[in-house]
């Protein structure tokens, strides 16, 4: 048990490093000084939100530019065999 508690007294010690590291490059930055901690989930949240929204469009343009790209070469592929047909025809006339 004794690794146990070993492990535990080290998790803490790295969470106090990791938020003292926070807190003094925080106050370093004059930037950063007004960076509410709290609101980081909040900032974390909409990041999200904001990716998946960009994923979602860029999806549904490559859904719309397949469609296109499939109704071109249908309409390609349309207008060449009707091309051949009435060539066709007009040398069997």
């Amino acid at each position: 048990m004794d690794w146990a508690n070993n492990f535990e007294q080290f998790t803490r010690q790295l969470s106090e490093l990791q938020s003292g590291i926070l807190k003094s490059w925080t106050s370093t930055m004059p930037t950063m000084q007004g960076f509410n901690t709290p609101s980081y989930r909040e900032n974390f949240e909409k990041t999200l939100k904001f990716q998946k929204e960009v994923l979602a469009s860029s999806l549904q343009f490559q859904a719309l530019l397949a469609r296109l790209s499939i109704e071109t070469q249908k309409q390609l592929w349309e207008g060449y065999f009707n091309t051949i047909r009435s060539t066709q025809s007009q040398k069997s006339e």
